[in-house]
């Protein structure tokens, strides 16, 4: 499927959204086509903390995902066939997910406050670096370290929300260039850097509900 035009289609796609299936989140996985409709987004991947997520819509572009826990920080998978499992090095895990004929992500690289691969410590090189993370803390600096290095080592750069409650899904999106929006298409344009972040910060008061909800389910 194209545009009218002929020309490739530009896709609106928040690359980092957690759902009630990740311990600290609580959006249905339900309410997603909906959500995505009302902000004007073409779709999401599902990034649940090591749990792959398959769900599928005929409305909006849903891709495989998931975030998950390395011995060096979190990475992103996407279009996977299977989970990786937790507890590898960063390095294994990005090979695992190249293996899986996956995407595999960086997701908020130089965050202080959460478990983050350094990716200039990398010997694997992943397939994209996020450098807008809408839930980063002293987001002024750490995008701007992030996009520095993504930038010198010609990597292709994403933004996603790091969504944990419904109102801040699409506070952060990834543009694509895809000549449909297949799975498989998708996907082939993140790998080939056909891409543009966009977006912005969560609010206080987001930041307050989403650690309200992440408090009231470790209790």
């Amino acid at each position: 499927m194209k545009s009218e035009a002929g020309f490739p289609l530009k896709l609106k796609l928040d690359l980092h959204v957690h759902t009630n299936r990740s311990n600290d989140a609580v959006t249905s996985p339900k309410q997603l086509a909906t959500i995505c409709r009302d902000r004007g987004l073409d779709g999401l991947a599902i990034t649940d903390h090591n749990v792959l997520a398959v769900d599928s819509s005929k409305e909006v572009v849903f891709l495989p995902g998931i975030e998950i826990s390395t011995r060096d920080g979190h990475i992103i998978g996407l279009g996977l066939s299977e989970a990786v499992p937790r507890g590898l090095s960063a390095d294994e895990t990005i090979q695992r997910i190249k293996e899986l004929q996956g995407v595999s992500i960086i997701p908020h690289p130089y965050d202080l406050l959460r478990s983050s691969v350094r990716p200039h410590n990398l010997a694997v090189r992943p397939d994209a670096i996020e450098v807008i993370n809408s839930s980063s803390f002293l987001h002024s600096l750490t995008w701007k370290r992030a996009r520095k290095f993504a930038e010198k080592q010609n990597y292709p750069m994403t933004a996603g929300s790091d969504s944990h409650i419904p109102e801040t899904i699409g506070r952060a999106y990834t543009e694509v260039e895809s000549p449909s929006k297949d799975t498989a298409s998708v996907l082939a344009a993140l790998k080939s850097g056909l891409i543009t972040p966009v977006g912005g910060p969560i609010r206080v008061s987001e930041r307050v509900r989403k650690m309200f909800h992440a408090n009231r389910e470790e209790t």
